[in-house]
């Protein structure tokens, strides 16, 4: 179910945030983590196919089983906007920006480089640069999901969209 391999989920960059065992300092939750959430990830501009062309990504998501931060966040909602070199053996290498709303109403972005490639999960850190936690960075863990049809899509008119699971965890 996840395979990362075409990783050609690159776009949801996955937008978010993945478990860290470094204790976090202020950030998704301050100092928190949110050990569950799925994304779906979405290229706008085209699909992802056997020659390289930068994309757009757009990603929307789920946080749940936030801890370790302000007891009102359990959970949270987020968007990224991904724009990404892709191919179907290079998913997507470009820098993503993703904009998280809390279950307590606080808002946090995050920015940084997200290269998603065939092995994974992709693993990477975003600072947080507004908001919740601002100055910390996020270390984020996304498992890109592979079907049959996004192989026969990078074969074909490429791949569109995807879906993924992830979690994540703040730290300094």
């Amino acid at each position: 179910m996840t395979l990362g391999k075409i990783a050609t989920t690159a776009a949801v960059a996955a937008a978010l945030l993945a478990p860290f065992d470094t204790p976090a300092a202020s950030a998704l939750p301050p100092a928190g983590t949110c050990a569950n959430g799925e994304f779906r990830w979405t290229a706008v501009d085209g699909g992802i196919g056997m020659t390289p062309h930068t994309l757009t990504f757009t990603s929307v998501g789920v946080l749940r089983d936030c801890t370790g931060g302000p007891e009102d966040i359990t959970g949270g909602t987020f968007t990224g906007t991904h724009i990404a070199i892709s191919d179907c053996l290079r998913p997507a290498d470009g820098p993503i920006t993703v904009d998280v709303l809390w279950s307590n109403g606080e808002t946090s972005r995050l920015q940084g480089p997200w290269p998603v490639t065939m092995q994974q999960p992709t693993i990477g850190t975003l600072e947080v640069v507004d908001g919740l936690g601002q100055g910390s960075r996020v270390r984020i863990t996304a498992d890109y999901e592979m079907t049959p049809e996004m192989i026969g899509g990078c074969l074909g008119l490429g791949v569109r969209t995807g879906a993924g699971r992830l979690s994540a965890a703040t730290f300094q």
